[in-house]
């Protein structure tokens, strides 16, 4: 066979085969090593239980800017050719104890991308410049196809300054939304704000992820004021939100309007707490037969700033557009997180829907003793 038939193969093998798994690519927290990407993939079609790859080791290293991995996202492209993984060029372990402050005023203007035809094989990392010199830093880059546009959004979490002298800047300003466009994640355009509402020094907003469904856009993003996480609608993926305050309650079809505060507040935690907040939001769809029968999934990073245990907590809804109608899913995710060698559970990351054929070649590649089990069924029968 061909590299073009192969390549062909993957494709109508990606789009048109049922999605039966899932794969989740996430860092641990900070410390030396730890700021590394480590996968996972679930135990045949259920979101909430989990097998480690690769003995339990990160497979991502960096080798560029900050050395360090953090809050990565994977996508499937549009057409089904291949993966693209974004993480953040950021090592807090290796910031001589400035920590996440200074990292906002002299951080990278970068963002980490990898490549993969077939989750196994990756490209080389490529350390990309996104911000403007007036940037301090580029947190959290996730993408999104817009289909009206034909392009994929890539945004992340920026302070924006007036200078870009680094050090004329005294103090953080706060963190807007800011996106480019790109049809390759190669050629990316010139930055552009999407969110910028000021609440103050230190009080903006980050780790935006959006879903899509019937036309619809949906938005959950940290609000840094209240370190909680928000819901906002939209049918426009770039109309922006300005000034100092978020999204109104009602508004036109193409204005991002407010969903839900506090999405998840007052729902156990899953280790003998209550939710109060968190970070890093991962949104993703249920695959149809997935054992826990839910529509959707939504994990929730709750680090110990933030009440909790340092990992994800898990939250599930039959409808993404009721921000009331989330249930704590925690108690059985806690029980099958993934757990890296070093004793890390899942933060920041993303999840993704594998076919079968997918799932199989990453455990052949990752965790070869999990398909000696009968072939891995899918059922979770391993």
């Amino acid at each position: 066979m061909s590299r073009v038939e192969k390549e062909q193969l993957v494709q109508n093998e990606s789009l048109t085969s049922e999605k039966t798994a899932y794969l989740w690519a996430y860092f641990t927290g900070e410390g030396e090593g730890a700021e590394q990407i480590s996968l996972a993939v679930s135990q045949g079609n259920d979101a909430l239980s989990w097998y480690n790859l690769n003995q339990g080791k990160p497979l991502f290293v960096s080798q560029e800017g900050e050395r360090g991995f953090r809050d990565p996202f994977i996508i499937r492209s549009h057409d089904g050719k291949r993966f693209y993984l974004l993480a953040t060029d950021l090592k807090i372990a290796g910031r001589r104890g400035r920590g996440f402050h200074t990292a906002q005023i002299d951080g990278s203007r970068y963002i980490e991308i990898f490549e993969s035809e077939d989750l196994v094989h990756w490209s080389k990392q490529r350390h990309v410049r996104v911000s403007s010199v007036f940037a301090g830093n580029t947190w959290a880059p996730k993408a999104f196809w817009d289909k009206e546009r034909q392009c994929y959004v890539v945004f992340w979490a920026s302070n924006l300054y007036p200078t870009d002298n680094v050090q004329d800047r005294t103090d953080v300003t706060y963190n807007r939304m800011v996106y480019v466009t790109t049809k390759d994640f190669h050629q990316f355009s010139e930055p552009e704000v999407w969110v910028d509402v000021d609440r103050g020094i230190g009080k903006g907003t980050i780790d935006a992820v959006v879903a899509y469904e019937n036309g619809v856009y949906y938005r959950f993003m940290k609000e840094e004021e209240s370190m909680t996480i928000r819901l906002d609608r939209s049918t426009d993926l770039l109309a922006q939100v300005m000034g100092k305050n978020y999204a109104d309650k009602e508004g036109s079809l193409n204005q991002w309007v407010t969903l839900k505060e506090g999405v998840a507040n007052g729902l156990p935690n899953g280790e003998g707490n209550i939710f109060t907040g968190g970070e890093g939001p991962c949104i993703f769809p249920a695959n149809r037969g997935d054992i826990n029968g839910y529509r959707w999934y939504l994990f929730i990073d709750q680090p110990n700033y933030h009440g909790g245990p340092n990992h994800y907590i898990g939250f599930a809804s039959d409808d993404i557009s009721d921000g009331d109608s989330w249930v704590s899913v925690a108690d059985k995710l806690r029980v099958q997180l993934p757990e890296n060698q070093d004793g890390g559970k899942p933060r920041h990351g993303s999840i993704i829907s594998i076919t079968q054929a997918e799932y199989e070649r990453v455990l052949s590649a990752y965790a070869p003793h999990l398909l000696s089990n009968k072939y891995s069924n899918i059922k979770g029968e391993l």
